[in-house]
């Protein structure tokens, strides 16, 4: 067994080679502001018409960028990546819009239509991609057999990142319906502690941390701090769950208007030197009416706490 101050010495050198090799995520633009981007999923048809309507809406909101879907039912589909993603991108281009970061399901970094979407991506100047869930699997593994096929599975992230220039973050999330890998931050980091954060990584989600491991959520971050490449916006509070009597759930609510402690997110992002995309999420039920006003004061509210306003 690995003692605490073992531990502590191996996360240090971990995060000092990390530093050592730059391999912290990409240096925001000379301004220094914090880029805002949107995960397109929410925006998907009917809620706007086209890429286009999106984008439009997007920059007159003042977003930064836009993190486009890349799987299937997504604005892209993983077949046709080399021929969708690269329109996608020149849409939000000409728009004034980045394009830094995309969604995928990917999730085993041998597969030749894996390494398709990250080339197509690489060749649009996309650097990160978010990848697919994992899931444990009591039935046919033991817990160890599980973090043993997550470990393999990273790895070979890892190596498809180092292939095609770029990193690929997976995403924390609090458990939901099948037993989701990563609810529990300190999972992935056993799972990733002696790969490259150059190539692998975390899109750091305050609010499943927060959801999932209460206050502990701060030390996930601090220990995952060298490998975060993006944090994910969106905002919950608690409610009585009515299929579970006296036991709480989440409701997903506009920025600002739950739990989630955003001040401190911000002063962990500036303690450990994290550079991270922020990327909106709209997971609550917002108002469709007026989306530029909607948008807009999602965007706003978040740049007001993290210092982008």
């Amino acid at each position: 067994m690995v003692g605490r101050r073992d531990f502590l010495a191996s996360a240090s050198a971990v995060a000092l080679a990390g530093c050592v090799a730059g391999t912290r995520a990409p240096m925001r633009a000379a301004s220094g502001r914090p880029r805002f981007h949107v995960f397109s999923k929410m925006f998907q048809p009917p809620v706007t018409a086209s890429p286009e309507a999106l984008c439009d809406l997007l920059a007159a909101a003042g977003c930064d960028g836009v993190q486009w879907t890349v799987r299937k039912g997504g604005h892209a589909t993983p077949e046709n990546a080399a021929r969708e993603l690269p329109r996608l991108v020149e849409i939000a281009r000409s728009r004034g819009l980045g394009c830094e970061s995309i969604c995928t399901a990917i999730v085993d970094g041998d597969d030749s239509a894996a390494e398709t979407v990250c080339r197509a991506a690489a060749g649009c100047g996309i650097t990160q991609l978010r990848t697919g869930y994992l899931f444990y699997d009591d039935k046919r593994e033991s817990f160890h057999g599980s973090m043993d096929r997550f470990k393999r599975t990273f790895a070979s992230l890892a190596r498809l990142g180092e292939r095609t220039g770029m990193k690929l973050a997976y995403q924390n999330h609090s458990t939901w319906g099948p037993p989701i890998f990563g609810g529990v931050v300190w999972d992935v980091h056993e799972c990733i502690r002696d790969l490259d954060p150059r190539w692998i990584g975390l899109e750091y989600d305050p609010m499943h941390a927060c959801f999932e491991t209460g206050g502990s959520w701060k030390h996930s971050f601090a220990l995952m701090a060298p490998w975060i490449s993006a944090v994910d916006l969106k905002d919950f509070r608690y409610r009585m769950d009515p299929k579970r009597p006296g036991q709480a759930a989440k409701e997903m609510v506009a920025a600002g208007k739950g739990v989630v402690p955003w001040a401190d997110v911000r002063r962990l992002v500036e303690t450990h030197g994290v550079d991270p995309l922020y990327i909106v999420h709209f997971e609550y039920d917002f108002d469709k009416s007026n989306l530029p006003r909607t948008v807009r004061a999602e965007r706003d509210a978040f740049a007001r706490v993290l210092g982008g306003g």
